[in-house]
């Protein structure tokens, strides 16, 4: 079953986490009376996705993938239960540590990747 997308390339296999938090936008103000009135304007989500050590043809990849700063990703939404499509989102961050760097064999250390819903 796939559950987490990047455009087209399914990096269900590689995930070991997927962390969906939510964020409300609002505006505040004091009116005549005091009183505090509260604007919800809109919310936003955070996709957190945990990637497992993969080797160096997975790593290149992924980074193709995420190097476009602006992507559409798809992953399993937990309040409907289905995987939701074509979530336009940016990756402000991106780290990449190596594991291991062998004449025969490159390997990458798990990474958190977020992506932030525009």
């Amino acid at each position: 079953m796939s559950y987490f997308k990047i455009g087209n390339n399914d990096y269900s296999s590689y995930v070991n986490q997927l962390k969906v938090n939510k964020t409300a936008t609002y505006n505040i103000q004091t009116n005549a009376a005091g009183n505090s009135v509260v604007d919800y304007i809109n919310s936003k989500r955070v996709i957190e996705v945990g990637i497992i050590p993969v080797d160096d043809e997975a790593m290149a990849k992924l980074q193709a993938d995420i190097d476009k700063f602006n992507v559409s990703i798809s992953f399993r939404n937990p309040k409907t239960n289905t995987l939701e499509e074509n979530v336009n989102c940016i990756i402000p961050t991106n780290s990449v540590e190596y594991y291991t760097i062998q004449a025969d064999k490159v390997s990458y250390k798990a990474l958190m990747l977020q992506f932030t819903e525009l």
